[in-house]
């Protein structure tokens, strides 16, 4: 959880911006997911190499914790982006650009009911909605005896 939660909202907004390197707080991915007595968790997860392989980054440095070095929330790790994340999820197209691709996508289908505004008219005047329509019924069942 907290390698997805990093890589979806750090690494990945910091791609997008061009940006070279980020930091990311352990403290603040405690709050973030809403979690209480995690840090060793989190800690070990910013910490290892399976996170920053499969994340595309290279630990810079850590600082701000423990003189031990253990965990503790205080902890900022900084990470250079090196490549691309070695996963096959799909690139996050910023600001809504994919949103583009779906105009028009539903022309055909609203020509046969005469164009957008007529479709919706005729949606309009059909009636209720058929969870209102069953909710009706149920108001007016003369065999219900609750």
């Amino acid at each position: 959880m907290t390698k997805e939660h990093v890589i979806a909202n750090y690494v990945r907004f910091a791609r997008l911006r061009g940006d070279r390197t980020i930091q990311v707080r352990v403290g603040d991915v405690l709050k973030q997911l809403g979690w209480t007595n995690r840090t060793p968790s989190v800690f070990s997860t910013l910490n290892s190499q399976a996170f920053q392989k499969e994340a595309g980054l290279e630990l810079l440095e850590k600082h701000g914790g423990p003189s031990s070095g253990g965990p503790s929330t205080t902890w900022v790790f900084t990470y250079k982006l090196i490549d691309a994340p070695q996963s096959t999820d799909q690139a996050v197209v910023a600001n809504g650009a994919g949103l583009s691709n779906l105009k028009g996508i539903l022309r055909d289908v609203l020509q046969e009911f005469g164009g957008g505004e007529a479709y919706l008219k005729a949606e309009r005047e059909w009636g209720p909605d058929p969870w209102e329509r069953v909710a009706e019924e149920k108001r007016t069942d003369p065999g219900d005896h609750r």
